[in-house]
């Protein structure tokens, strides 16, 4: 057990016009506030019995923690005095001081999954400007030096302290002393070994910021392919695993759903520059409707807007009839071949269903296969997390197809599936299980409206998203809990 205590009091003035007003911890790095990786990556690494944030003049973190993170602990440094000071003001609001300690600040994204919480280290990197930062270089402290510091490596914003109630009196110490480093001095700086990282994210100003937006997108990509942010032609290149064929394939069928995409469709898209290879695709701005899904309270009428546009703009631009003769002849094998036989193949690996379950389940994904029709266009991956959305401009751009459907490559695919995959998301809650939040019920209230209101199946649209919600338990097998989630809901809605 540690505790976390987390600075937070500074504002985003750097970042304006972008986040005017903002405490810096609740900035937007894709769509997620700083706060959120942070807390995060906390739990994932160990379990903390107490978190005490310090905040400033703005009342946005408290206003969104109260509903996200209910049980976090809150002190308000009225004067801002450094950041020492707001964590003397942090460690003495702790129920239990003498618990090791981890200080956290809250604009510092750190994606580190081999940092032992709650012994005693610095979190470092290598940096060039040492001027620009607190060095160290094992024995003492530098801020901001004017000199080059030998063997000095950045201290960026972690602090572990495996001995909660020296760490206390470090920070109490000295009351008037602005930097960090006087208490880290106190404490002593031998006691702590230097941690270096590579994931470590600023958001200090506007290049940086969106540099870091860039890069992280890389945590969205599958295993199986790289992601490459190119900041001067402002493109993402994703390139495929070139040892492993399912990779190469799906990498081909992505770049052949794009290239046979109307002018029309193209609007909806990003841009794709001709690779043999890889797929580059310019960098969109906007948010994930799965992260405002996720990490925003918007009210219910904005929601309707929101899914009523998706909903048109599927209608309208992707639901055009087939006019292939091949596609047509073959629609029935690759139809049960999508919803059937993919669907048997991966419940095999399932080992939370029994013979009833498995049954019901393909039950199910016959009646739809049953019922779906031929259609040009499917995405084919249709959930909020591949809806880039900017509330700027008002546009919407589709991400991540599949570009297969049965043996024929490119946008061919059923009316029903795209659909079945916002159910699977909406209304059955896929990207709430995947952090293990509760679903947006406003959202899932919506989505029922807009089938109504479009005379849509509701039925068969609704058991679409259990079979396929059902199917991608084994895509998470790098996560057992998350898998159990899945299938706990699953069997409950049978």
């Amino acid at each position: 057990m540690i505790n976390l205590v987390i600075p937070a009091a500074g504002s985003a003035t750097r970042l304006r016009p972008l986040s005017s007003y903002t405490s810096k911890a609740m900035v937007r790095v894709n769509g997620k506030p700083c706060i959120d990786y942070i807390l995060q990556q906390a739990i994932r690494l160990t379990d903390i019995a107490e978190v005490v944030v310090v905040d400033g003049k703005y009342d946005d973190i408290r206003e969104y923690c109260s509903i996200k993170w209910p049980n976090i602990k809150f002190v308000k440094q009225e004067s801002l005095n450094g950041p020492k000071d707001a964590i003397h003001l942090g460690v003495k609001e702790l129920s239990e001081p003498s618990l090791p300690l981890v200080v956290w600040l809250g604009d510092a994204i750190i994606l580190d999954d081999n940092l032992e919480l709650g012994t005693n280290f610095l979190l470092c990197k290598e940096v060039k400007d040492h001027h620009n930062w607190c060095m160290w270089d094992g024995k003492s402290f530098y801020d901001k030096p004017t000199h080059h510091v030998d063997k000095g490596v950045a201290l960026v914003g972690l602090y572990s302290f495996a001995n909660g109630k020296d760490a206390l009196d470090a920070f109490i110490s000295n009351p008037d002393a602005y930097d960090i480093s006087v208490a880290l001095n106190e404490y002593g700086s031998s006691r702590f070994n230097c941690k270096l990282t590579d994931k470590w994210y600023d958001i200090g100003d506007l290049p940086t910021y969106y540099k870091t937006c860039a890069e992280l997108l890389k945590y969205k990509a599958r295993v199986f392919h790289s992601m490459e942010y190119d900041a001067d032609l402002g493109v993402i290149r994703k390139r495929p695993d070139f040892h492993n064929q399912h990779s190469i394939d799906t990498i081909k069928n992505e770049k052949s759903w794009y290239d046979n995409l109307t002018p029309e469709q193209q609007m909806f898209v990003p841009r794709v520059l001709p690779h043999n290879t890889d797929l580059i695709m310019s960098y969109e701005s906007g948010t994930l409707l799965s992260d405002l899904m996720l990490y925003e309270t918007l009210t219910e009428s904005a929601w309707e807007y929101i899914i009523d546009k998706v909903f048109r703009i599927k209608l309208k631009y992707f639901n055009e009839p087939v006019n292939s003769v091949d596609f047509v002849d073959s629609f029935s094998k690759a139809s049960d071949n999508m919803w059937v036989e993919k669907t048997k193949d991966r419940l095999t690996a399932i080992s939370q269903f029994n013979s009833l379950d498995v049954n019901t389940i393909l039950a199910k994904a016959a009646d739809i296969a049953g019922a779906s029709k031929p259609t040009q266009s499917m995405h084919g991956d249709l959930h909020f997390g591949n809806v880039l959305y900017d509330q700027q401009t008002d546009k919407m751009k589709f991400i991540d197809p599949r570009g297969k459907y049965g043996e024929f490559s490119g946008t061919y695919g059923d009316d029903i599936y795209d659909f079945a995959k916002l159910a699977h998301d909406l209304y059955h809650g896929y990207n709430a299980m995947v952090v293990n939040v509760p679903c947006n019920e406003v959202v899932r209230r919506v989505f029922i409206k807009m089938l109504y209101k479009y005379n849509l199946p509701v039925e068969t649209i609704l058991d679409g998203g259990l079979v396929l919600l059902a199917g991608c338990i084994p895509l998470h097998y790098e996560d057992p809990a998350r898998q159990q989630r899945f299938a706990y809901y699953v069997k409950s809605q049978l």
